[in-house]
């Protein structure tokens, strides 16, 4: 039998990262996937090994990375309830966050962050430890916001995917309609269109596009009601607001410029920052 992929959260003892495993401890029992926490300490690049020692003193920044797992392991437990995660263990990484997360996400089925942290994470923030997870790991990359606590959705709020036609895009509509099914809740889909576009029938085709790329997914998740949001106007506002009733946005990692624009662009950006929920994000290279 082959072994389910676990979940993996970066852990930092910062509130973001303590919401992020919060989240994640629900999304392995969901899954009834194990849940990896990692804490990277980002062992100084100047740090040069001596007699198989390090000049650059880690003890205290491990006992920091072990408190930090401790006090997550003791989330996990809350935040599960009774179903439980399968397994849960802990990681303390000398390298940096990006690529200690990274390197894990090749065996991951995904991979969550806070959207702010401390310490080594809080050094590059979400700017790159966001930006350099989803353009490099090899798995979903979900990003939790440290204000989720304060915005408490019910279950039955819908997800939100965001809709371009492009192939990330595609990727994000398959994993939203699957949390859509696994929450048991609808799902909106959202592409947009803008008066500039030269051609006159710019409403109708996106429309029609969005029509196209929802076919396939709404006859295999017949279970899943879908809310369809074609709009003119910035995608990413949209998104927000739409996002305000709901419990998760759903994005492709690249796109064709309505919804995502190429390598992250500024509409993927925007989301990230401002959204109060989770940002779910489906890469390339899963």
């Amino acid at each position: 039998m082959r072994a389910v992929r676990p979940v993996v959260v970066g852990v930092d003892g910062s509130a973001a990262s303590f919401a992020a495993v919060r989240w994640a401890a629900v999304t392995a029992a969901r899954r009834y996937a194990p849940l990896h926490l990692v804490h990277a300490i980002g062992v100084p690049a100047d740090a040069v090994p001596v007699l198989g020692r390090l000049l650059f003193d880690t003890s205290g920044l491990r006992k920091v990375g072990d408190s930090a797992l401790s006090a997550g392991r003791s989330i996990v437990q809350e935040a599960a309830g009774p179903v439980g995660v399968t397994a849960v263990e802990t990681f303390v990484e000398s390298a940096s966050p990006v690529p200690a997360l990274v390197g894990r996400s090749a065996a991951a089925q995904l991979l969550v962050v806070g959207a702010r942290g401390l310490g080594a994470f809080e050094r590059v923030m979400l700017g790159s430890v966001g930006i350099g997870l989803i353009r490099h790991a090899r798995c979903p990359v979900a990003v939790v916001p440290d204000v989720e606590e304060s915005v408490p959705r019910a279950p039955h709020c819908p997800v939100v995917v965001g809709v371009d036609g492009s192939r990330c895009s595609e990727l994000a509509v398959g994993m939203a309609f699957d949390e859509a099914s696994t929450r048991q809740a609808g799902l909106v889909a959202v592409t947009t269109w803008s008066r500039r576009d030269p051609l006159a029938d710019a409403q109708e085709r996106a429309s029609a596009l969005l029509e196209e790329t929802l076919a396939g997914f709404t006859r295999k998740y017949p279970e899943v009601g879908v809310r369809h949001v074609v709009t003119e106007g910035s995608p990413a506002q949209r998104l927000l607001q739409e996002s305000r009733k709901a419990q998760l946005i759903v994005l492709g990692s690249r796109g064709r410029g309505g919804v995502v624009g190429a390598a992250l662009g500024s509409v993927s950006q925007t989301v990230l920052q401002e959204s109060l929920i989770p940002v779910l994000i489906a890469t390339r290279r899963q």
